[in-house]
């Protein structure tokens, strides 16, 4: 995994936006940059987003909204938490989505939230978002490429269930040809 040394900030633009998340501004907005372009990790799959993810969303006792802003060659810039919520519920607009990933230069981004309660079945709710996101990221030209719910022990891609169809098959995330590796819980999500 790419060296990701986290810089705790107050100054984070997602904390200084005019109290995008009163929470994330009291506690510092978690920041990882992970250095020179070259250096960066190419984020090609899920997979590869969920392994940075993962490790950030992992235990967590309220949900939390994070994003990894990424170049035009999907390369990570840095991961930013957006909200920190309740149990059951996170702060997810399209203005403090795209706040950090446009002060970043990012191309595109991968959203991502957990559910404390460990079980990543997407919510009606988590469809209906990843939909009005993706569509915000379409107007101002960054790229939604997929939106993750983490639990316990396993995540879901709302991308391959269907919430980001809009790209069409020539614009999918999956530039690994669609591999995959059993994490996924669930096969389809009413949208």
């Amino acid at each position: 995994m790419t060296n990701l040394a986290p810089d705790l900030r107050v100054d984070s633009p997602a904390a200084t936006g005019g109290g995008v998340c009163p929470h994330c501004a009291g506690e510092g907005a978690r920041i990882y940059r992970p250095g020179a372009p070259e250096e960066r990790r190419e984020i090609t799959s899920p997979e590869d987003a969920a392994d940075i993810l993962k490790p950030m969303l992992d235990g967590l006792d309220r949900e939390h909204c994070v994003t990894l802003n990424l170049d035009t060659k999907h390369r990570l810039i840095a991961a930013t938490t957006v909200s920190i919520g309740s149990v059951d519920h996170t702060f997810m607009s399209p203005r403090e989505v795209f706040r950090d990933a446009l002060l970043h230069g990012a191309a595109a981004l991968v959203l991502a939230h957990n559910h404390p309660s460990g079980d990543p079945e997407p919510s009606r709710d988590d469809g209906a978002v990843t939909r009005r996101l993706g569509r915000a990221g379409n107007l101002i030209g960054i790229e939604v490429l997929d939106h993750l719910v983490v639990g316990s022990d396993r995540w879901v891609s709302l991308a391959r269930l269907g919430a980001l169809t809009a790209r069409g098959p020539e614009r999918s995330f999956e530039l690994d040809g669609g591999r995959s590796h059993g994490r996924q819980s669930v096969s389809s999500l009413d949208m």
